[in-house]
Parts: C-alpha cells; sequence; structure tokens
C-alpha cells in the first residue's frame, strides 16, 4: 500500500482525532472547547492584527524576521503568531477555563450520540477552518480570507482546504448556531 502524505490526509486524521477525543471527554467538555475556540479565535485574531499593525512596521522587527529566516516576512511571522495564540488559548480555557456548561437531562442514548457527534465534527471544523484562514494570513475580524500566494499551493492540491477556506464563515458559524439551539432546547425540556 502506497500512503501518499497529502493535506487532505492531514484533514482527515485531524477531524478523527477531534472526533475521538470527543467523545472520550464527552458533550459538556465539547461544548467548553467550541466556547474556548470561539474566545481564542478573536483574541489571537486581534492580538495577531495588532501585532502585524504595530510592531511589524519597525526597523528591528524587519532584521529579526530575516534573522530568523521567515522568508515570508513580516506577514508570515504574524500568521504564526495568531496560530500559536490561538492553540495556546484553546488550552488554557479548556484546563483552566472558569465556567461551566450544564449536562443534559436527556436520556436517550441515541439522541446524545448524534449530538455529540455533530458538536465534534463542528468543533475540529472550527478549529480547523481559523487554523487554515490564520495560516492564510487571513482574518476573521476584519473579514480577509482570499487565498494568498503562499498558500496557493495547498489550497490548489487540497479539497478539504478549500473547503475549508472557501466555507470557513459557514465553519465559524455552525458551532454557535448549535450551541443555541442546544441550549434552547435544554431549558425548554427542563422547564
Amino acid at each position: 500500500m502506497d500512503l501518499q502524505l497529502s493535506w487532505d490526509l492531514f484533514i482527515i486524521v485531524f477531524f478523527a482525532i477531534v472526533t475521538a477525543y470527543s467523545f472520550i471527554i464527552g458533550r459538556k467538555e465539547t461544548l467548553k472547547i467550541i466556547i474556548a475556540t470561539y474566545v481564542a479565535t478573536i483574541t489571537a485574531d486581534g492580538i495577531g492584527n495588532l501585532f502585524n499593525h504595530f510592531v511589524t512596521q519597525t526597523s528591528f522587527f524587519s532584521k529579526l524576521v530575516n534573522f530568523l529566516g521567515f522568508t515570508g516576512g513580516a506577514e508570515q511571522f504574524s500568521s504564526i503568531l495568531k496560530v500559536l495564540i490561538f492553540i495556546a488559548i484553546i488550552v488554557l480555557l479548556a484546563i483552566y477555563g472558569d465556567y461551566e456548561v450544564d449536562d443534559p437531562v436527556e436520556s436517550n442514548a441515541f439522541v446524545n450520540l448524534v449530538t455529540l457527534t455533530a458538536l465534534s465534527l463542528l468543533s475540529g471544523g472550527l478549529i480547523l477552518s481559523t487554523i487554515i484562514v490564520f495560516a492564510n494570513g487571513g482574518s476573521l475580524i476584519s473579514g480577509t480570507a482570499e487565498v494568498g500566494e503562499s498558500f496557493r499551493l495547498v489550497y490548489d492540491q487540497s479539497r478539504f482546504v478549500r473547503g475549508l477556506l472557501d466555507w470557513h464563515d459557514a465553519w465559524f458559524a455552525l458551532p454557535g448556531l448549535a450551541f443555541v439551539l442546544i441550549s434552547i432546547f435544554q431549558r425548554n425540556k427542563s422547564e
């Protein structure tokens, strides 16, 4: 069997890991990760945009980027910074976040399985599409997610990267919409 490494394979493996992890931690913790992902997205995007606006304009930073060997310049460094901040905040909030998500009173195992599966896929899509937007040099705050020249090869090689980048607004909105619907359904059921 000849296994070819590709971006599509990476995305499939990532979705499989997130889905498996979500089944391990359960619905309550998966919802916490979705909330943490939203907070991390806005925070990392904002910090990265501020960094790009103020710090990357200095001559010291230009010299530092050249010394470190970033061929993509300040934009590449800013993209990497956004991804690192994004991941760090998700991890910190998932471990130390001081917020709770209530467990549902639902006892139907099939409904629980379907809900957890949907939430885990939406969580994976949210995380991965955000990373791809940031790696591409885009910003969810300013609404720039066009394919950059440095990212064009990856975009052209992978239909999954195209789907995550072209539909990043849907991947960003759907977990939040699911969270709202679950909250409304849970509240109505408990009354």
